[in-house]
């Protein structure tokens, strides 16, 4: 039996008793065939009963507040844990691990940089930098006359993706028959294209955040 059902039980046992000890005492001397003395003796067992019970209702209001502190002080840690999570997935804090490397050079376009880009989160990275731009789920590769952009910020090739995340799991990945760099190398006679595993890598976090003026949380 839980706290909260043993405290349910002892208050309505402490009820019972107040509730008995009253009803003797307003039938005290209406009921003859009890002697006054044994009608005391009675009501005195059903104080020092009550009295017990408050101790025990105390007893368990101190455990159940105990206990409730203990379960805040449990979700705190993860708490904290989902919000460097979430910091690392928004890009708010600079990252570091091992992961992979995969150089592109001239000649692709926007499209095969996204589409390789969507292929490195397949394979597992966790934080993804191009040529130095800390790259989230808000981010875009767009281009225009001149050239592309990532978040507005003009890259220049070579192409330079830096993934955190398991090195040789995303570089068999990345490599196999059939993926975006084996589609490239069959696209681009002499392409430029070389993935490295790397032992530890440091990822920036985003230049800026972008703010918010309508959105407001809603509670």
């Amino acid at each position: 039996m839980n706290i909260r059902s043993r405290l349910a039980l002892v208050l309505l046992s402490f009820l019972l008793g107040l509730g008995l000890v009253a009803q003797m005492r307003g039938r005290r001397g209406v009921v003859p065939d009890v002697p006054t003395e044994e009608q005391a003796a009675l009501i005195g067992s059903l104080v020092v009963a009550n009295a017990e019970l408050r101790r025990e209702v105390q007893k368990l209001e101190g455990e159940r507040q105990a206990y409730d502190k203990a379960a805040q002080r449990a979700v705190i840690p993860q708490m904290v844990e989902e919000l460097a999570r979430m910091r690392i997935v928004n890009g708010g804090v600079e990252v570091a691990g091992g992961g992979v490397q995969v150089t592109v050079g001239a000649g692709v376009n926007v499209v095969d940089l996204q589409d390789l880009l969507n292929e490195m989160r397949n394979v597992g990275a966790e934080a993804i930098c191009l040529n130095g731009v800390r790259l989230t789920i808000r981010s875009a590769l767009v281009a225009d006359e001149i050239g592309i952009l990532v978040d507005g910020r003009r890259i220049e090739p070579p192409f330079i993706f830096q993934a955190v995340g398991e090195p040789t799991t995303m570089a068999t990945a990345l490599n196999r028959r059939g993926g975006v760099l084996d589609l490239l190398r069959g696209a681009y006679t002499g392409l430029e294209l070389e993935v490295e595993t790397v032992p530890l890598m440091v990822l920036p976090a985003v230049r800026q955040e972008r703010g918010y003026v309508l959105a407001q949380p809603s509670a």
